[in-house]
C-alpha cells in the first residue's frame, strides 16, 4: 500500500491538463482547455479541462473526475497503478506501508522484481546491438537491410542477443538477478542436465511494452537457420507480468496517435508496426500473430471505436481472421478492411511507397468489413446453392453482432442487392440470430441492470416512531450517503454546501445593515456557520456533513477558494471528490468582461455583493423551511397512530402548530405560499 504522504506529494504535483493531454488533443479556451471526449462518440469538443480546479468534465456524457479518476476510467488502471503512473510521470519517489498482507507484499515484490530483470535484459540487448562487433555485424545489418533508421531502432529499443550458449544468463546472474526470475520470464532455459542457456541467442530482439511504457516481454527473430531451432520467432511465455491475450505490440507508441486520429490500424507483426511508423502512420498496433482476444479488444475500445484491419493477399489467412472479428462488432466498433496488393504485407508495402502514397492508399482502399466479407465469401461459394446459403447465414450472424438497428438495416439492404435475395427473407433469419444472441446474454444483462439499479438508488431511511412516547422522542434514521434528486431536504443541504464551496471566503454585509453604512462585513462561510449554530441546524446527510466539516478545517488556513475546491477534487475519499467534481462548475464563474465592468473579482461592487447576500439568505431560509417541513411530516406520522394517548396527541398538535407558524413566516420572507 502506498503511504498517504507519497499520494499527497503526487497529487500536489499533478496537472490535470498534462494527464488528459497525454491521451486527448486539447486546445486552450480561456482559462480552461477543451477536447474531444474519449468516453463517448464525440464529434464536437465537449470535454472541459480545468487547471484551476484540477478536474475534467464532459457536458454530454457526464464523465468527470480528477487526474487519478481519468487514468482509472480511460486506461483501466487500479488506484495504486494510477498513483504509480503519475509518480513516474512527475519523478516522485513513492513509499509503501508495511501493513500489507504477506501475499500482497510477495505479489508486489515479484512483479517489481520481474520488471527490473526485464529492464536489465532490455539494456543488455540494446548494448549488444550497438556496441559489439557481433551485434553490429548480425543484428544491425539485418535491421538496416529491412530499411530501419537509427532513430526508429532507438525509439522501439530494438536489440540483439549474442549467438552463444549463455552470455545473457551469465551477465544477469553476475549482477545478482535470480535464476528463478530469468526462467519465469522466459529469458533463460534449463536443460535436463541442469545447465542454463539463453532462450533468445542469435536473435534480433523486439521489446514488448505495456501501455505505460514498461517492458513486459520480448520477441526474438532468428537470423540464421541451423536446423537446431526451426522457430522463426520466439516470444515471451505467459508469466506474472506478461499476458499475451492482454497485450498489443506497439500500443505504447501508438496511443496518442490513436486518440488524435480516432482510428487504429491492426497488423500482424512487429516489423509491420515499425515500418508503418517510419512511413508516418503511428496509430498502428499488432496482435502478434494471434487472433484478437477480449483483452486486446478492451485495449482498443477504451481509445477508439474505429479500427481498420490490414490484410495481405493470403485468402486463407483472411478467412481465418474473419472468425474473430465478430467480437469487435459485438463491442460496437466500426470495422474497416484494407486489402494490400498481392505479395505485399504492411512492412513491405510501407517501404516501397512514400509516406503520402501509403496514407492515400489506406484512405482510398479501406472498405466496410461486412461488405468486404460478403464479397470474399461470395467469390468463394461460387454458384453452389448450399455454399451460398451457408455463406449468407454466416454473414447474417456477423450482422447480428452490430448493435445499431439502422446499421443493420443498411447491411441487409446491401446484402439483398449483392445476393439477389429479398430483404424480408434476410430479416427473418437475422431476427433468429439476434434472438439467439439475446437469449444467451439476457441473464447476465439482467443481473448487471439489477446491480446498477441497487447502486444508483438512494432512497432515504424510513421514519421510525416510538409508539408510546411523545413527539420529543421521535427519531429518524440517518439518511444514506446519496439521495434522490426529489428529496427537497437533501437539495437544500446540498445548495448550502455548494454555496460555501463556491463563495465561502467572499465578504458580504451582515443582514439588517442600513443602506449607506459601511463595515468590514463578514465572510460567507463565517456567516453560515454563525446562523447554523444560532438556529441549531444540523445536517441530515452524513456525506454533506463531512464535506462541510472538511471545508471548515481547510478554510481556517487556506484563503484561496479555488485551492480549497482543488483539495476536494483531489481527495482520496472517492465519495467526497465525486460529489464536488460533479457539482462544481468547470467554467469560470464570471467572464473577464464582467470582472472589469463590475470589479466582481475583488468582491467590492455593492450591487453584486447584495445579490450574493440575498442568495445566502435565500439558501439558509430554504434549508430552514425544509427542516420544518421534515419536522411536520414526522409529527403527522405520529398523529396517524390511532393508539397514541390523548395527552400526547395534544402535545403533537401544539408542536405542529408552532412548526406551521414558523413555516408561514419563512415562506413570507421567501415570497412563497405553503399549504399544510
Amino acid at each position: 500500500m502506498i503511504k498517504q504522504k507519497s499520494i499527497d506529494s503526487v497529487m500536489a504535483a499533478v496537472r490535470i491538463e498534462d494527464v488528459v493531454g497525454d491521451f486527448v488533443s486539447l486546445r486552450k479556451q480561456g482559462q480552461d482547455f477543451v477536447g474531444i471526449c474519449p468516453f463517448h462518440d464525440d464529434k464536437n469538443p465537449s470535454l472541459h479541462v480545468s487547471p484551476r480546479l484540477g478536474i475534467y468534465k464532459c457536458f454530454v456524457c457526464d464523465a468527470a473526475g480528477n487526474p487519478v479518476k481519468f487514468l482509472m476510467e480511460h486506461e483501466k488502471m487500479s488506484y495504486p497503478e494510477a498513483i504509480e503512473y503519475l509518480a513516474k510521470k512527475y519523478g516522485i519517489p513513492l513509499e509503501y506501508e508495511r501493513n500489507e498482507s504477506d501475499e500482497e507484499r510477495q505479489q508486489r515484490s515479484l512483479r517489481e522484481s520481474l520488471l527490473i530483470v526485464n529492464e536489465f535484459a532490455l539494456k543488455f540487448f540494446m548494448d549488444q546491438l550497438r556496441n559489439t562487433e557481433e551485434g553490429k555485424l548480425m543484428g544491425m545489418t539485418y535491421l538496416k537491410e529491412r530499411g530501419f533508421k537509427d532513430a526508429t531502432i532507438d525509439k522501439f529499443q530494438l536489440g540483439y542477443s549474442p549467438d552463444s550458449w549463455d552470455s545473457f544468463t551469465k551477465a544477469a546472474l553476475e549482477k545478482g538477478y535470480k535464476e528463478e526470475y530469468l526462467i519465469e520470464l522466459g529469458l533463460t532455459g534449463k536443460a535436463q542436465s541442469g545447465k542454463l542457456y539463453d532462450i533468445y541467442r542469435g536473435r534480433v530482439i523486439f521489446p514488448i511494452h505495456n501501455d505505460a511504457g514498461k517492458v513486459i516481454g520480448f520477441g526474438g527473430r532468428v537470423l540464421k537457420k541451423d536446423g537446431k531451432d526451426p522457430r522463426k520467432y520466439v516470444n515471451s511465455r505467459e508469466n506474472t507480468i506478461y499476458h499475451k491475450s492482454d497485450t498489443l505490440y506497439g500500443i505504447y507508441f501508438a496511443k496518442n496517435a490513436i486518440h488524435k486520429q480516432q482510428n487504429v490500424y491492426l497488423v500482424e507483426g512487429y516489423t509491420d508496426v515499425i515500418s508503418m511508423h517510419e512511413s508516418g502512420v503511428e496509430n498502428v498496433v499488432a496482435s502478434s500473430g494471434t487472433s484478437l482476444t477480449q483483452g486486446q479488444i478492451r485495449m482498443i475500445t477504451k481509445r477508439t471505436q474505429n479500427i481498420t484491419v490490414l490484410y495481405d493477399g493470403d485468402m486463407a489467412g483472411i478467412k481465418a481472421s474473419m472468425r474473430g472479428i465478430d467480437m469487435l462488432l459485438e463491442q460496437g466498433l466500426k470495422i474497416r478492411v484494407c486489402l494490400l496488393p498481392d505479395g505485399e504485407d504492411p512492412d513491405s508495402f510501407a517501404k516501397k511507397h512514400r509516406d503520402s502514397e501509403l496514407q492515400e492508399y489506406l484512405a482510398n482502399e479501406s472498405k466496410d468489413f461486412l461488405l468486404f466479407k460478403a464479397d470474399i465469401l461470395s467469390k468463394d461459394a461460387g454458384n453452389d446453392p448450399i455454399k451460398r446459403a451457408s455463406m449468407v447465414n454466416e454473414i447474417l450472424k456477423s450482422i447480428s453482432c452490430v448493435k445499431d438497428n439502422i446499421e443493420r438495416a443498411f447491411y441487409i439492404k446491401e446484402c439483398a442487392k449483392m445476393f439477389d435475395l429479398s430483404e424480408n427473407d434476410l430479416n427473418l433469419n437475422l431476427r433468429r440470430f439476434v434472438w439467439e444472441k439475446t437469449k444467451e446474454q439476457s441473464r447476465i444483462s439482467q443481473q448487471q441492470q439489477q446491480q446498477q439499479i441497487r447502486q444508483q438508488s438512494g432512497i432515504p431511511g424510513e421514519v421510525t416512531v416510538e409508539q408510546s412516547g411523545t413527539p420529543d422522542l421521535i427519531e429518524t434514521k440517518k439518511h444514506p450517503e446519496t439521495a434522490p434528486q426529489t428529496d427537497l431536504l437533501y437539495e437544500a443541504e446540498k445548495e448550502l454546501v455548494l454555496l460555501v464551496l463556491n463563495y465561502g471566503n467572499y465578504v458580504i454585509y451582515e443582514a439588517g445593515q442600513e443602506e449607506g453604512e459601511r463595515s468590514e462585513g463578514m465572510r460567507v462561510d463565517q456567516y453560515v456557520c454563525n446562523e447554523m449554530m444560532k438556529e441549531d441546524i444540523r445536517f441530515h446527510y452524513p456525506l454533506l456533513e463531512k464535506i462541510f466539516t472538511m471545508y471548515a478545517d481547510w478554510a481556517s488556513y487556506i484563503g484561496n477558494q479555488d485551492q480549497i475546491i482543488r483539495n476536494f477534487t483531489l481527495s482520496d475519499d472517492p465519495q467526497v471528490s465525486e460529489f464536488v467534481i460533479r457539482n462544481i462548475p468547470v467554467e469560470p464563474r464570471f467572464s473577464e468582461r464582467w470582472k472589469k465592468k463590475y470589479d466582481i473579482h475583488t468582491h467590492t461592487t455593492r450591487n453584486n455583493l447584495r445579490v450574493l447576500q440575498n442568495q445566502v439568505q435565500n439558501i439558509l431560509l430554504t434549508l430552514k423551511l425544509r427542516i420544518l417541513e421534515n419536522d411536520a411530516a414526522i409529527i403527522n406520522k405520529v398523529l396517524e397512530n390511532k393508539e397514541l394517548p390523548e395527552e400526547d396527541v395534544g402535545l403533537a398538535l401544539q408542536q405542529l402548530n408552532k412548526v406551521n407558524q414558523l413555516k408561514r413566516i419563512i415562506s413570507q420572507r421567501l415570497n412563497r405560499v405553503v399549504s399544510h
